[in-house]
């Protein structure tokens, strides 16, 4: 099976600017050849595209995480908030 240059891993793909989001053009930057190539093109370089795996748990320890600081930083902004009215 020959393998795509559009989905290897060192293919970026050059987009244009549309009305209201960006299309995909025919050709894109090869990282290994350091050179413009079509996406329609094989090479014996061809590498799968990475995606990392988030896991759920460690997602959600973050997401809680930010939040808990950001209420830190909401009840200090209420407290200033409170001092100011206090003193007018």
């Amino acid at each position: 099976m020959e393998h795509k240059c559009f989905n290897c891993g060192n293919f970026k793909a050059f987009y244009n600017k549309g009305y209201c989001c960006f299309l995909r053009t025919d050709c894109g930057f090869c990282q290994k050849f350091n050179k413009t190539k079509q996406k329609h093109c094989s090479c014996e370089n061809w590498a799968p595209k990475y995606y990392p795996k988030f896991k759920s748990g460690v997602f959600l320890k973050e997401m809680e995480t930010a939040l808990t600081q950001i209420n830190g930083i909401k009840l200090i902004l209420d407290e200033l908030d409170e001092e100011l009215k206090g003193k007018k």
